[in-house]
Order: C-alpha cells, then structure tokens, then sequence
C-alpha cells in the first residue's frame, strides 16, 4: 500500500501541510521537527506523487520529444544522446512517434513544460498542431529544418556540409564527382562546390533518388559502363540509406573503394566507421554535440554560438542556431588517378 503525506502526519502527530513542509525543506518547521519527519518518511519508504505535486506546480521537469516516424542510424543516435543529456541535467524525458498535435496535447496534459520537435524544412503547422501549441506555455525547440513563429531552431548547414566534401575532393585532384541523392539543400552545395572548385560538368553528376530512397538500377548501371577518363572518379551520398544500396552495387561490379572511386557519405554515425573494408570520410553534424545544444536551448543555457556556428535572437527572445557539420576524413578518399 502507498504510503501517503496523510500516514506521515499521524505518525508523526503533526498536521498534513508540516509534512509538505517538510518533505519539501520550506520554511516554517522546527529543525527538530524536519528530522523527525524526514526520518519517518524513510523508514516507511515515502515516494513523493509527483503527478499530484505537477497539479500544484504545473511543472514537470521534464522534456518531450516529439521525434519521426522515419528510420535511420542517424536519428537513433541522437535520440539516445539527447536522452544521456536530458538526465546528467536530473530531468525526465518523454518521447512520442504520434501525430504533432496529439504528442503536443499529450504533453500538455502531464505538464511537460519543454518539447523538442524534429521534423523537415518542408512541413507547414496544420490547425490541430497550432490550436495545440497556444495551449501549452513552455519552451519549443524546432530541429530538423522546420520553422514556426515563437519556437526556439536549431539547423543544420547541410549545403555547408557537402559543399566541405566536395572542396576536400578537389584538393585531392578530383575534377569528375559525381551526388547521389534528393533535390535539396546539400545538391545545392554540391552545385556550389563544382562550380567554385572548377568540376567538369558531365552527364552522370547527379543520380536522382526517389522520395522512398530508391536509387534507379538503370542510372548506376549507366554510371559504372563507362570506362577511363569518362567514368568520375569520386562520389558523394547523400545519407546512409542510399549507401546501403550503393554497397550492393558496387559488390555487383566489383567497385573497389577508394583504389576505383573516393568515396564520401553524409551522416557521422558509428556504423559507418566498418560497412567497407576502409574507414568512410563521412561528414555531417557531431550528434553529441548537436544533442548537448539542443537541450541546453530548453534548459535555458544558452551562451552563444562557438567556432563556425552561427546564433540570432529575435526580438520575442526565441534562438535559433545555425549548427555547421563536421568533415571527417578517413581512407574511403584518396588523390585523383593521373597526374594532378
């Protein structure tokens, strides 16, 4: 049976609201009398009813993670590194795979009084999701790209990002790369980077993948039938799912990284350090790091931006972080064949 602030005071042969004084150090009882209670409430081993102290407070301590539905390495990681932050700080931490607005009303219903949202630059707030948010009266922290009026953002540079793989490239003599991924962000940068760095332009510098991931059998085919000076010499992926599929390939057709082809994948996971034989060069945000930023924005730590990292303020006090990945290289790249 639940030992409750009601069995401490008989015991102890005080009133109800001196036990909560006690238990909770507020002013108001006898330093005798404190003890006498605190050491009551141990050997009945008293838990406190934290739901009934959030109706009191209307605070819970606590940080929600409204987090997608989509699955991948990179989100695993951060989602278990934001949790290892979230404690070392000795807050609770909720998570829900829901739609936004039932996460946000189910948030609001146990008083979480911070949420972190991840979701893309292409999503627009419905009328649920906003009628939702003007209910709830804590701190929201954007990540993922997305925007919305009164939350806290952090991005990521991920043109910045690929743009750093494709200059790393040139300074190894690489003049033919070719990208495989999604019209987005980082094809920006890697079209920034082949026109600053002087690539030659040629028909297989970009490989389209679908919205499910897919990359076209028929366009890598194409890609390795070429021979000598025709076929590129180094190639960038957009994300470790698109890998995955590349690795099939380049088993197939027998693609030897890096002695046929550099090679550089964006998402900084472990898994990626031992997929091939060679270590990949691989860039993208540090997920510690990035985890660390993002609940310090929601606890209220936030000093300001560091190193390459860019921060505003707007003028309702909301931050937003520009976040620039890191390029790490290992032995998936190497110098161009022929003379450089």
């Amino acid at each position: 049976m639940r030992v409750t602030v009601k069995d401490i005071a008989k015991i102890a042969g005080v009133t109800q609201p001196t036990v909560s004084k006690a238990l909770n150090n507020e002013p108001g009882v006898s330093e005798e009398t404190r003890m006498r209670i605190l050491s009551i409430a141990k050997e009945l081993n008293y838990v406190p009813n934290l739901a009934a102290k959030r109706l009191v407070t209307r605070e819970s301590n606590c940080i929600g993670l409204i987090w997608p539905k989509t699955e991948g390495l990179f989100y695993y990681h951060l989602c278990h590194a934001i949790e290892r932050e979230v404690t070392k700080r000795g807050l609770t931490f909720l998570i829900s795979v829901a739609d936004p607005a039932t996460a946000v009303r189910t948030f609001n219903e146990h008083f979480v009084d911070r949420i972190l949202f991840w979701q893309s630059s292409d999503w627009v707030p419905n009328a649920p999701f906003i009628k939702e948010v003007e209910a709830f009266h804590g701190e929201l922290l954007l990540m993922g790209g997305a925007n919305m009026e009164g939350a806290h953002r952090i991005e990521i540079d991920r043109k910045r990002g690929i743009y750093k793989a494709v200059r790393h490239l040139a300074e190894l003599g690489h003049r033919k790369i070719t990208f495989v991924g999604r019209t987005s962000d980082k094809l920006n940068g890697f079209l920034q980077g082949m026109f600053e760095f002087g690539m030659e332009h040629h028909p297989d510098y970009f490989i389209r993948r679908d919205e499910r991931g897919k990359v076209p059998e028929e366009a890598i085919l194409k890609l390795f039938s070429d021979s000598g000076a025709e076929r590129p010499t180094a190639l960038i992926i957009d994300s470790q799912g698109v890998l995955f599929q590349m690795l099939k390939w380049f088993r197939k057709l027998k693609v030897a990284v890096p002695d046929d082809l550099s090679l550089i994948v964006y998402d900084d996971v472990p898994e990626l350090e031992d997929v091939l034989d060679v270590p990949l060069t691989v860039v993208g945000p540090n997920i510690g790091d990035l985890a660390k930023k993002a609940v310090d924005t929601l606890a209220g730590e936030r000093s300001g931006a560091s190193g390459p990292e860019r921060m505003e303020r707007t003028a309702s006090g909301t931050v937003r972080l520009i976040v620039e990945p890191d390029l790490t290289v290992r032995r998936s790249t190497k110098e161009a064949p022929g003379p450089l």
